[in-house]
């Protein structure tokens, strides 16, 4: 190849994986012979030489669990971020049986870093990953914070907001919608922060309120709605 494009073996390396800057006229003629060649770069021999795989892993909900418009969001801008980065993105489901792919992730070099998606308070991916040295972020955080890495939404501060943005209209008791029980039952962090929030709000403002719990989809959040709103007459406002 290095012949056919009129340079050394170096300067051809240098063009593909993108190291050292080459002249534009090198690199047009190294990606004209590729084409030529049909040749195809050996990912498993560039990993092993590079020390790197050149893949994230992203650690998501299992598949049995209905996948949310939010998850699909949170996946699309990863592999879209990773694409921009060039990229790949290994997908891993953790829970239950689903925790030897997680364990995989961990420990057999497939990926140079971890992005974990649904965090808990007491988080045992967390704990897991920190002890492996294998660098992770998370959409989401802990009950520790100043352990890890991580993009979060602040929910406490937000639910507050809306209970006191409700009793400045007038309103004295209110209602939280949360979560699924099932997440918030095993720490969901701002399902967590959620009640926090609107607990502390709900206190200083002296309302009245109660705090429920919801499955993911439309159905289920029309159901859960009407039920407090069926059983408390005074129920007039709900974040």
């Amino acid at each position: 190849m290095a012949q056919r494009a009129g340079g050394s073996r170096s300067t051809v390396s240098y063009a593909l994986s993108g190291r050292r800057p080459v002249s534009p006229g090198t690199e047009r003629r190294v990606q004209a012979v590729i084409g030529e060649l049909g040749h195809r770069p050996d990912t498993a021999a560039r990993a092993l030489k590079e020390g790197r795989t050149r893949t994230i892993g992203l650690v998501i909900p299992p598949a049995s669990r209905r996948p949310t418009g939010m998850r699909l969001d949170f996946v699309a801008s990863v592999v879209d971020a990773a694409a921009r980065a060039d990229l790949d993105v290994l997908l891993s489901p953790s829970a239950g049986e689903h925790d030897r792919s997680f364990e995989r992730v961990v420990t057999g070099r497939r990926v140079d870093g971890v992005i974990l998606i649904e965090i808990r308070l007491e988080g045992e991916r967390v704990a897991r990953l920190r002890h492996s040295g294998l660098p992770f972020a998370g959409i989401g955080r802990t009950g520790h914070p100043e352990e890890m890495s991580w993009v979060d939404i602040d929910y406490e501060t937000l639910i507050a907001r809306c209970v006191e943005h409700l009793a400045d209209l007038g309103h004295r008791e209110v209602a939280l919608v949360d979560r699924n029980a099932e997440l918030v039952t095993a720490g969901y962090g701002p399902g967590q922060r959620a009640q926090s929030g609107f607990a502390g709000a709900v206190a200083s403002r002296g309302l009245e309120g109660v705090q429920v719990c919801c499955a993911d989809g439309p159905q289920a959040g029309q159901a859960r709605v009407e039920q407090p709103l069926a059983a408390r007459p005074g129920l007039t406002a709900i974040a």
